[in-house]
């Protein structure tokens, strides 16, 4: 694997440092999970068939489910799929008071191709169906769309074409007004209409708040904004367009799921899973084409059987673990997949990542592949350590140190690697202290 640029190793050390995920380059750290990331490999390959993905990804609080999400999150992206991801919390979730179309909307703004991976690739999504509309009216006439711009021919063709390809839509839950909405849309792009192309990139991020408005500024006569019950039909709707738009379909992926678990009122809550298992059982049965959806959250959201998913006797039923798998052994298909801790040696490979990519930067390395050993070593010493220890502010606390000794070359490696060691036993190891 070649070296990061520059300011790719720049960016994911300064993600690492401020104990958050980098969003690029996360196969410069990638150790462990191979069983995991051959799983996620054929699951696009799923979609790209024209089935449907649901993966609940659970883990202990820093076990790596968000670093698992964003380097699958990458991996579709290099591999030609949209890919939209929200955090969920109090004001997002899959149903209740606007709740779900919030987080709709939210996904809609982090909507992200390979060449938008940071987001706002829904107009390029438009275009890019408008442009292939075009591209296969013109195939039926036997030449390019710039030889007949202006020929009556290639209008009719066009007409034809988008009857055609719209018509597969509008068979869709609210397919009719989404097939509406797109038609404007194109309508607009070829007249120059900035209003109509704002009005339908409006209707389809979920902005509308009524009928009227979006009548108004939509001039369409039947519209029905997008709203908290019908969020997840235009999701689905959205990956049969990205696919008409030359892509190879549409990945969710939703972190934070202990949000869902924390709601504290039941009905509230079982709204909620409700929501996940149509989901679940649109992904099982082939009802979501070309859609995949990753949840991430800890296993008491799935296990727990007074709030978690198991509390909802139709989830429990799907999600029960297989019965022969063991530590060992175990199965990846499943809908549930369980991440377990990486390794000592998963952990040591790491942070010897780490380590060069630091040096890639700064110069030669002021701790050694032994110093970091011994650092490591010491705190999977530390009582607690199998439970409380985490990924994260492990490569936190190292790098916070590799980045004092560069740059104080006079400071003792064993003083800075033993404060290090020492803070973060007070953040990570103070219920293990408290017992």
């Amino acid at each position: 694997m070649a070296d990061p640029a520059p300011r790719d190793a720049q960016a994911i050390v300064q993600s690492l440092q401020a104990g958050v995920v980098p969003r690029t380059g996360l196969q410069h750290l990638a150790v462990g999970r191979v069983g995991e990331i051959r799983q996620a490999l054929a699951e696009l390959d799923v979609l790209r068939g024209g089935g449907g993905v649901f993966k609940i990804v659970a883990g202990d609080y820093g076990s790596g489910k968000t670093f698992f999400l964003t380097l699958v999150r990458q991996v579709a992206l290099a591999r030609g799929y949209l890919v939209a991801d929200a955090d969920l919390g109090p004001d997002l979730r899959f149903r209740g008071e606007d709740r779900g179309l919030a987080t709709y909307r939210q996904l809609l703004a982090h909507l992200g191709s390979e060449a938008r991976p940071e987001g706002g690739a829904l107009p390029l999504l438009l275009d890019r169906w408008a442009d292939r509309v075009r591209a296969a009216a013109a195939e039926r006439l036997g030449g390019t769309q710039g030889a007949f711009d202006r020929n009556p021919a290639f209008a009719a063709a066009v007409d034809r074409e988008l009857r055609a390809r719209l018509r597969a839509l509008q068979d869709e839950p609210s397919g009719f007004v989404f097939a509406a909405v797109l038609r404007r849309y194109y309508e607009a792009a070829l007249a120059g209409d900035d209003e109509g192309i704002t009005a339908a990139l409006r209707f389809v991020r979920g902005e509308y708040r009524t009928a009227r408005a979006a009548r108004a500024e939509l001039r369409l006569p039947a519209v029905i904004p997008i709203t908290d019950a019908t969020w997840y039909e235009h999701l689905r709707l959205l990956a049969l367009l990205a696919v008409d738009a030359g892509y190879a379909g549409l990945l969710i992926m939703c972190d934070e799921g202990v949000n869902l678990y924390r709601i504290p009122q039941p009905e509230a809550r079982a709204a909620n899973y409700e929501v996940l298992l149509r989901l679940l059982n649109d992904a099982l049965q082939g009802r979501a084409p070309h859609l995949g959806f990753y949840l991430a959250g800890p296993p008491e959201m799935v296990a727990d059987p007074r709030r978690g998913l198991h509390s909802y006797p139709a989830l429990r039923s799907r999600l029960q673990a297989n019965p022969f798998a063991d530590a060992v052994h175990r199965d990846l298909t499943q809908p549930v997949l369980l991440l377990p801790p990486l390794s000592a040696d998963e952990l040591l490979a790491l942070l010897l990542k780490v380590r060069a990519l630091h040096a890639g930067l700064y110069g030669p390395s002021p701790l050694s592949e032994a110093d970091a050993a011994a650092f490591l070593r010491r705190l999977l010493r530390r009582p607690g350590a199998e439970r409380f220890l985490t990924v994260r502010e492990t490569l936190r606390a190292f790098l916070q140190a590799l980045s004092i000794l560069q740059q104080n070359p006079d400071l003792e490696k064993a003083a800075v690697l033993g404060e290090a060691e020492a803070q973060l036993a007070a953040e990570r190891f103070i219920e293990v202290e408290l017992e």
